[in-house]
């Protein structure tokens, strides 16, 4: 189940799961309003541009006259009108550029491009080596990094021109993951080590998780998750040498140091994404204190 969360505007956008089928929805979290767009099930939801109030949704496989292939289409959640579609390929992501204009577009077997939403044509190649769910976008210089799979560098992609760079990092192991936050980075390491780094990718802290004792878990693929005031970051370790079931690790966001560690356990559900204040969304639907460990409510209006 994908999630996009949108702290500003305070509302999410995910795929809902119940005895009828599966369909994406808006959820407007100040006036608890759900809209469900029935006229797309099963598919997911992929991207969303705020500005223009653009959302990309994704079908589940289809099976074309030669390949597997999926419907990705772009939305304007106000008209439901369809902006852009295609089905060329069998898709599982997409991005944005800052204008809302191009859309890049992640398939199978396929190198990354850049396509024009007005005209649907190809404008850039991006390589082949990155995956745009590692990645992340810094409005404050309009560009995209994401990190190579197999050298120890990222893709530096402008958001205005699509030119494609190849910068060196400075980290001693392959980035699995970059995030852009408040204006830092993120990056987490397959040496299961996270930095928190400047503008200039220099790095003001680190945190190790595999320091830490019978509580130690690879978080190598985690997303993360920042709390909309900028106080905390959660990453998940899928098991421990403690806790099969798997734990959140909660740090300080200014530090790195470690504000909480909590233990999973059967049933509990994973975290799909990032909610308001510090709860994070599960997979039940239900929401996780990130302070306390506390699985106190269900997502309003979905008991």
């Amino acid at each position: 189940m994908n999630i996009i969360t949108d702290y500003k505007n305070r509302q999410l956008f995910l795929s809902s799961i119940d005895e009828k089928g599966a369909a994406p929805l808006w959820y407007d979290t100040p006036n608890e309003r759900v809209q469900l767009w029935k006229q797309y099930p099963g598919y997911s939801v992929v991207a969303w541009h705020p500005g223009n109030r653009w959302l990309v949704l994704n079908s589940p496989m289809i099976i074309g006259s030669r390949k597997l292939v999926s419907r990705m289409v772009v939305m304007n959640i106000d008209t439901q009108e369809e902006l852009y579609s295609t089905n060329r390929h069998l898709y599982y992501n997409a991005l944005f550029n800052a204008a809302g204009t191009h859309i890049l577009l992640e398939a199978y077997s396929q190198k990354p491009v850049w396509v024009d939403i007005a005209t649907g044509e190809i404008v850039a190649v991006v390589p082949s080596a990155v995956r745009l769910g590692d990645g992340t976008y810094d409005p404050f210089q309009d560009v995209f990094y994401f990190p190579m799979e197999k050298q120890k560098a990222y893709i530096r992609v402008d958001g205005a021109d699509f030119t494609c760079t190849k910068v060196k990092t400075p980290y001693p192991d392959l980035v699995s993951k970059i995030t852009w936050w408040n204006g830092q980075y993120l990056i987490l390491t397959h040496g299961n080590i996270l930095f928190c780094c400047d503008q200039q990718f220099q790095p003001l802290w680190q945190r190790n998780f595999s320091d830490l004792g019978g509580d130690s878990g690879q978080v190598h693929g985690t997303d993360i998750l920042v709390t909309e005031d900028d106080a905390l970051i959660c990453l998940s370790a899928g098991a421990t040498e403690s806790n099969g079931w798997g734990v959140e690790y909660v740090l300080d966001r200014k530090t790195g140091a470690v504000r909480n560690i909590i233990q999973s356990e059967q049933g509990r559900g994973r975290i799909i994404g990032a909610y308001f204040h510090h709860y994070v969304l599960l997979y039940t639907m239900k929401l996780l204190n990130l302070d306390t460990g506390a699985v106190e409510a269900f997502l309003p209006g979905f008991k």
